[in-house]
């Protein structure tokens, strides 16, 4: 997987015609509510293990997008927002396209969005570091290769 960083995407450009599945993680946050903050921080830092994980797996095929932020609430208006940035990524072209989240909300709105949605159900909180926390992590990081793998 190559990342939204100067170094990948000077590598990408000329070999884009090999690379064609972007994986764009969806983080939610909430910067008014203190009650969801420390939940919404680990999901981000959840995400970007897993992201890591993936990318371990399939360097050179797919394009880790920079994070999709949006505000918690209605998923509902974020769903154009989201297919405008899913119509740049598929201008390179990426004929793939997933999305990844923690989010069951997404779920609502799938038949909506112009990529694959990877939903998967997350853990609230806890410790990244932690054996149960990893653990979780390679089992579902494994069986969304497969997915990913499915659709290729």
């Amino acid at each position: 997987m190559m990342r939204w960083t100067k170094a990948d995407t000077t590598q990408y450009l000329p070999e884009k015609q090999y690379i064609d599945t972007v994986l764009i993680p969806l983080v939610s946050f909430d910067p008014s509510a203190d009650d969801e903050m420390v939940k919404h921080a680990f999901q981000r830092e959840l995400n970007q293990v897993f992201s890591n994980l993936i990318e371990k797996e399939y360097r050179g095929r797919i394009f880790l997008a920079p994070d999709y932020n949006y505000l918690n609430g209605s998923n509902e208006s974020e769903v154009e927002r989201l297919n405008r940035w899913i119509s740049k990524f598929q201008e390179q072209p990426f004929h793939h396209v997933f999305l990844f989240t923690f989010d069951s909300k997404w779920k609502r709105y799938e038949s909506y969005l112009n990529g694959q949605l990877l939903w998967v159900p997350g853990l609230q909180s806890g410790n990244i570091q932690s054996t149960e926390t990893q653990s979780f992590v390679k089992e579902q990081a494994h069986q969304i290769n497969e997915l990913i793998q499915s659709y290729w």
